[in-house]
């Protein structure tokens, strides 16, 4: 008996807060579109796209591959310094092509105190959703699930409550294939820089030697030190010859000291950027895998929902079922009409 009147008084509620909510005159809704016609803007291995509503107000939907943000500024400058400030920001739903995301149901399902809409000041686990009203903001962590809809899906929409109205964005992603191009082209340039560029080889300069009165010697460098230019001396001048040598082979030994402090600093730029890119994918693997714990988490989660959901209504038809056994129809039993016997017919009054 206190479940059945648990049960009937929830029921109550919930039909009086929906009658309330239908005849508000101050609920209105206001739709912001942003068509094909508004494109990417790219950084740093980021995408924006932004859209300005009749108000003045600018909604900037932003991408990174791991989270989607979408702020309100007052001017088209994507900055925390031009976010709106509200103390009362609701979000009411997250769409792809009218499909609710599975981990906006998620964060509904996993926030403290109700999961009716993600309201501001109020802890989602994990903080996979964030309202920062008081910034304007709206967090999405992303999950397999939801880049996968991107990728697929050609209007995203979020459906606002900012005071009392009611603000629906609408972004067209059906070009959202050009931000992983983007992302890709970038990566690839990275890793292009990233490596080691051979040093051009000079050719060996050509000398030519004028004739001369006298009988004229050379010496030159051994093979290999194209730099070194020959010295031409008299070949009947001793300390000439001497000074040539000396002179070629002071040069030799500067350049073999040179090319080995190249080579040494070659080696060290070497292996730091082998340490940097073995960093860098141990850290890419870490992302993915606490990703991956995460999706599994999201995925245990629902699980648990939809257990829960299916004992509340085996609950829920046991009530109705008395109800209808004594060819009553009450308009709490209105959602599980379909179980209800043919004699029971649905109550049109009902909200």
């Amino acid at each position: 008996m206190r479940s059945f009147r648990l049960f009937l008084g929830l029921a109550i509620i919930i039909t009086s807060s929906q009658a309330v909510a239908a005849n508000n005159p101050f609920n209105k809704s206001v739709v912001v579109t942003a068509g094909p016609d508004v494109t990417w803007r790219f950084g740093d291995q980021t995408a924006t796209k932004s859209v300005q509503g009749r108000d003045g107000t600018w909604y900037h939907l932003y991408y990174d591959g791991l989270r989607m943000r979408l702020r309100l500024t007052n001017s088209t400058d994507d900055t925390q310094s031009m976010a709106k400030k509200f103390e009362e920001f609701a979000v009411n739903d997250v769409k792809i092509d009218g499909k609710r995301l599975k981990v906006f149901q998620w964060c509904l399902n996993n926030q403290d105190k109700h999961n009716r809409f993600l309201q501001q000041g109020l802890k989602v686990q994990k903080d996979i959703c964030q309202n920062q009203g008081e910034n304007g903001t709206l967090i999405i962590r992303m999950t397999k699930d939801a880049t996968s809809a991107l990728e697929h899906g050609n209007m995203i929409e979020f459906e606002l409550k900012p005071f009392r109205t009611t603000v629906v964005v609408k972004f067209n992603i059906s070009d959202f294939t050009a931000v992983n191009a983007e992302f890709n082209k970038q990566r690839a340039a990275k890793l292009a820089a990233s490596k080691p560029k051979p040093a051009p080889v000079a050719a060996p300069k050509r000398v030519v030697a004028k004739p001369k009165p006298k009988p004229k010697c050379k010496h030159g460098p051994p093979d290999g030190y194209p730099g070194i230019k020959y010295i031409e001396f008299n070949c009947d001048d001793d300390a000439a010859r001497n000074r040539a040598y000396s002179s070629i082979g002071k040069q030799v030994k500067e350049i073999d000291q040179q090319r080995k402090q190249a080579a040494a600093e070659a080696e060290r730029k070497r292996k730091a950027e082998e340490a940097q890119r073995a960093k860098e994918e141990a850290e890419r693997l870490a992302r993915e895998e606490k990703l991956k714990q995460e999706q599994q988490a999201l995925a245990a989660s629902a699980a648990v929902q939809a257990e829960l959901s299916s004992d509340i209504t085996k609950k829920m038809l046991a009530v109705c079922q008395k109800q209808w056994d004594e060819g009553k129809h009450r308009c709490y039993c209105q959602k599980y009409i379909e179980h209800a016997p043919a004699t029971i017919r649905a109550n049109s009054n009902c909200k």
